[in-house]
Order: structure tokens, then sequence, then C-alpha cells
């Protein structure tokens, strides 16, 4: 699997589970969730995909 399919795959997974989170814990964002989460698992699987890219070099 390549790292960037990897980091796709991480996103998508970082991103459910926040729309989880968000759902099941803090019902009063509920209108919000979905782009609050596609915000933050993007953000957060990318920052993943960069760490992982340094470590591993070219």
């Amino acid at each position: 699997m390549t790292r960037f399919l990897l980091n796709l795959i991480l996103m998508g997974i970082i991103t459910i589970a926040i729309y989880w989170l968000i759902a099941t814990f803090i019902p009063a964002l509920s209108v919000y969730s979905i782009p609050i989460a596609l915000l933050l698992g993007i953000t957060i699987g990318f920052f993943i995909y960069i760490q992982i890219d340094n470590r591993m070099g070219p």
C-alpha cells in the first residue's frame, strides 16, 4: 500500500471517529458535526502523513 493511499484511508478513519465523537458526546453541535469532522479529520490526517513522510525520507 502506498503512503498516499494509506493517508487517504487514515483521513477517512479519523474523520469518521471525530464525527462519531461529536455526534455522541456533544449533541448540541450535531448541525456542525460533519464540517467539523471533515476539517479536523483531514487536518490531523495530513499532519500524520507529513510526520510519516519526514521519518521515512525519499
